[in-house]
């Protein structure tokens, strides 16, 4: 009698089979394995770092199911089933989403930042590797939710609409620089790694930096004590080490991280947790040790920290005024413009500007290189405006192609199309003063004044810093004039 194999016949087949005289088919009990080890990442989970805000908020919090997870699916689009195995996002997140639901059905006076807290400090670990390894964190956060410890978290880290905009001052532009004022004068702090998240970290620690956070206890009356582990390489202090709270009662803490041997450049990983002996709140802990901490880019002087002791050094590059391209589109065409950048280019910039596209539309722009065998796409930016910018920092020299698309335009909408290839000399137009010492933990100002710039031109230079090994990139000056 032929064996038929449901894995490799098609449905046709099966079908044609069953019509012949005499068939039969065979369904065996299906084996359950309840020793193999899980849960794992998957290949296709995303990991951190977070690059946006400097690496000084973890992504991704947690870990839920997300691997071949039966669910309803739309027969429409699911190939005329009512259930199948599916993976990815769209599984995990209903995970997170029902346990969320429960918790505020079981307390409906918790915020959804409580919620999320108890989701964190009560995750278990995944089995990638060491639980203190950066890598296994930048992959479970602070690790795969457990909802029956969620449910009596002990303590939680709360945070409300003043503290993520004043996270949103340290890391964007998009707050009113009054806004920012009004909240540090309120006493929230603008540098992200003080958002009180149930996590902790910081992308460029110089030397040492102290942290803040807060908890709210949400269980009964206990004294909770800290502990601290993996941070190799760092000294962790926590102010103070002991909490004593009633139920309902919050308070603040320290953690100071000072660099001893840990490598520059690299991530260190691991967990503070606060115990009374019946709960362990845990959260994972992510630090970068720099050899100077210094903003990515700036339009006048700014503050520098320094991770060592030694000569240090800032010098100018530029200022450049923009090169620009005038041209206008319809929605659906593209304009691609040719340039060479040269050899000692040290930084590269191609960029469109809302204000200078009429009327309001929507363009995009990529920037393609040529390899010397055919052109690649090298950089991209598609916002939802026309405000796109493509950097490049010590770009190959040869020939590259800036391709302008007219994703919806006024038909036609004018534009200008602005790039710099800065060099590494200095123009003379940008004073530089700095100090000639680092001493470590401590910050030091660079101030930046400017001469003899033209009115109604958009500038682009750096300052580049010398003393030490690991110092980071040069800091991208721009400067509009009026």
């Amino acid at each position: 009698m032929p064996t038929v194999h449901l894995a490799s016949a098609d449905r046709a087949a099966v079908k044609a089979y069953a019509a012949t005289a005499g068939a039969t088919a065979t369904i065996n009990a299906a084996v359950l394995d309840y020793t193999t080890p899980a849960p794992y990442t998957a290949s296709f989970s995303s990991r951190g770092p977070l690059l946006a805000g400097n690496g000084d908020l973890l992504k991704p919090d947690v870990m839920a199911p997300g691997v071949d997870v039966l669910a309803a699916v739309s027969p429409a689009s699911g190939g005329g089933y009512n259930f199948n195995l599916y993976s990815g996002t769209s599984m995990s997140t209903p995970h997170v989403a029902g346990v969320a639901a429960l918790l505020i059905q079981a307390h409906p006076d918790w915020t959804p930042m409580m919620i999320k807290s108890a989701l964190m400090t009560s995750a278990y670990d995944i089995l990638d590797g060491p639980n203190t390894h950066p890598l296994v964190i930048f992959r479970q956060g602070a690790g795969h939710i457990q909802p029956n410890g969620a449910f009596n978290p002990g303590l939680v880290y709360n945070s409300g609409w003043n503290a993520w905009l004043a996270f949103l001052c340290g890391t964007t532009t998009g707050v009113a620089p009054a806004t920012c004022s009004t909240l540090e004068s309120m006493g929230y702090s603008l540098d992200p790694s003080d958002l009180n998240v149930p996590s902790i970290a910081v992308g460029d620690l110089a030397g040492v930096q102290t942290i803040t956070r807060s908890v709210t206890n949400v269980g009964a009356a206990g004294t909770y004590t800290a502990s601290i582990e993996g941070m190799t390489g760092f000294n962790v202090t926590v102010e103070p080490s002991t909490l004593t709270l009633v139920s309902g009662e919050s308070a603040s803490f320290t953690i100071t991280i000072a660099r001893t041997d840990a490598a520059l450049l690299e991530y260190t990983g691991g967990y503070l947790a606060w115990s009374d002996g019946v709960h362990n709140v845990r959260i994972p802990i992510v630090v970068r040790p720099v050899a100077l901490a210094a903003p990515l880019e700036v339009t006048g002087s700014y503050e520098v920290t320094f991770g060592y002791d030694g000569a240090f050094s800032a010098t100018p590059r530029g200022l450049i005024p923009a090169v620009t391209i005038d041209d206008s589109l319809n929605t659906g065409e593209n304009d691609q413009f040719m340039l060479e950048v040269p050899a000692g280019t040290t930084y590269a910039r191609f960029a469109l500007f809302d204000e200078n596209v009429s009327p309001a539309s929507d363009l995009d722009l990529y920037i393609f290189f040529h390899n010397g065998t055919t052109w690649v796409q090298v950089g991209s930016s598609g916002g939802g405006t026309s405000a796109e910018v493509v950097n490049f920092v010590n770009p190959p020299a040869g020939y590259y192609i800036a391709y302008v698309d007219g994703y919806a335009t006024g038909d036609p909408s004018t534009y200008t199309l602005f790039y710099w290839l800065l060099g590494g000399a200095d123009e003379g137009n940008m004073i530089v003063t700095a100090p000639s010492t680092a001493i470590l933990g401590e910050t030091g100002v660079i101030d930046l004044s400017f001469v003899g710039l033209l009115p109604g031109t958009k500038y682009l230079g750096s300052i580049a810093y010398d003393g030490a090994p690991g110092l980071p990139n040069p800091t991208i000056v721009r400067v509009d004039t009026p």
